[in-house]
């Protein structure tokens, strides 16, 4: 779940935060199907670092899905791209 912040909650979570902070843009990218891609590009400690993401509302929708073209490798279960081990692991 993401919840808004003001800036003030911000800044005091920033502070306490464990390992590396990750930075990063998000974009969100339509696509057919009523399906959005959220693609973040990472700055900072993991600059470079490229991961698009689609979530399904069903099973059947998932694996029916046709990556586009500019998809590369699907990363979903490498527990390296998941923010909470690239905040405590290895890059």
């Amino acid at each position: 779940m993401e919840l808004p912040l003001s800036q003030t909650a911000y800044e005091h979570l920033r502070g306490k935060i464990d390992g590396r902070f990750i930075e990063k843009t998000r974009y969100y990218i339509p696509l057919p199907q009523n399906l959005t891609v959220e693609l973040d590009i990472f700055h900072g400690y993991f600059e470079g670092r490229v991961l698009a993401e689609v979530e399904f509302p069903s099973l059947e929708t998932a694996n029916q899905f046709e990556k586009p073209d500019w998809f590369g490798e699907n990363v979903s279960n490498q527990k390296k791209y998941i923010n909470s081990f690239m905040a405590l692991g290895e890059k």
